[in-house]
């Protein structure tokens, strides 16, 4: 969870940047807004891919854990219902 909330901040951090530049440049128009958007875009989609892959991996793996939890939970509630009722 915490590659997610860095890549996430890293994204917000690089797209204020790319509209902060591009205004100081251009000035404070929308198409100055817009090409700030798209050049953060571009440049978070190269630059940050390591953590965006990092975070995949973790959100998939917090996943799968929480599946066979789910699932070893499931066959432990049946396992105790079936004991309840072999001793009654």
């Amino acid at each position: 969870m915490r590659s997610f909330l860095v890549y996430n901040l890293a994204r917000l951090a690089m797209l204020v940047g790319c509209v902060l530049v591009v205004w100081t440049i251009w000035g404070r128009t929308l198409v100055g807004t817009v090409v700030g958007i798209v050049i953060s875009a571009l440049l978070s989609f190269l630059v940050l891919a390591p953590l965006r892959n990092r975070s995949a991996e973790e959100l998939v793996d917090g996943m799968q854990r929480r599946r066979e939890e789910k699932a070893q939970k499931k066959g432990r509630d049946e396992t105790d219902e079936d004991r309840s009722i072999d001793d009654a």
